[in-house]
């Protein structure tokens, strides 16, 4: 009687057929494994000049946006760029107004979002009438720029869109879909700079995407998604020290005799 071939490690452990659909299903659920990529965040030096990942500097940014989440960051003590801290509670998600905290926020200040006292006005660290929590859109993007390289293989980036500046996005995200029928992958958006002392970027839409450009930049929406919904790295927090209480004093010596 002849002998099955034994299996080999190339065919045993592998599943019959493998789709790319489920690969890209797949892309989403691994944002929790892994944490936030750093080094591919756009930043802003006041409302002068972007800073980009690679070093380049400008006052306006053509890009495509991939995706954006919004999310939800409480910082239960104030920012020391010396010291940075994660926050203590937060909620990242595709729709601002179902967010409700992780279950890995080190100190969930509520069971929702919409219920939650530090998200509302007046209750900003230091007074004010700001929010104790940060409500930004996490964007994440790919310059314009990226179809001239030969590679086509440019990193997906990140910008934070600060309070001030959300109605400005999502009013040109509310315009897209009702008078250009479209998503913001669709098209090539520009990203300016306020005319105001504090970073308030603003959107608008400089045109449609062609279609072979539109093939190059839609595939990359499940790696983007996966980059926006991972969570921060919260291993380093560490509790406040307690607000309010007199430090204890030491028992005076006794005299010796």
């Amino acid at each position: 009687m002849a002998r099955k071939p034994a299996a080999t490690r190339e065919t045993s452990n592998l599943p019959a057929v493998v789709t790319l659909a489920q690969l890209s299903e797949e892309s989403s659920a691994i944002a929790a494994r892994i944490g936030a990529a750093s080094g591919d965040r756009i930043r802003a030096e006041g409302n002068v000049k972007f800073i980009l990942p690679d070093g380049t500097e400008g006052q306006e940014i053509e890009c495509v946006v991939l995706d954006f989440y919004s999310q939800n960051l409480f910082y239960d003590r104030a920012f020391d760029p010396k010291n940075p801290t994660p926050p203590a509670c937060f909620a990242i998600g595709p729709e601002p107004t179902t967010l409700v905290p992780s279950p890995n926020s080190p100190d969930a200040q509520s069971e929702t979002c919409a219920g939650c006292p530090m998200n509302q006005f007046k209750t900003a660290l230091g007074g004010g009438n700001g929010k104790g929590c940060k409500n930004t859109r996490l964007l994440a993007l790919v310059p314009l720029a990226a179809l001239d390289d030969p590679e086509r293989e440019h990193p997906v980036w990140t910008l934070s869109v600060p309070p001030a500046s959300l109605s400005n996005f999502d009013s040109y995200v509310r315009t897209l879909s009702s008078k250009h029928k479209t998503i913001p992958v669709g098209v090539v958006t520009s990203i300016s700079l306020g005319d105001g002392a504090y970073f308030a970027p603003r959107f608008s839409i400089v045109r449609p995407l062609k279609q072979d450009e539109l093939n190059f930049f839609y595939p990359r929406r499940a790696e983007a998604t996966a980059r926006i919904s991972s969570e921060p790295d919260v291993t380093g927090y560490e509790p406040p020290p307690a607000r309010g209480r007199p430090a204890a004093k030491a028992a005076p010596a006794k005299a010796k005799r």
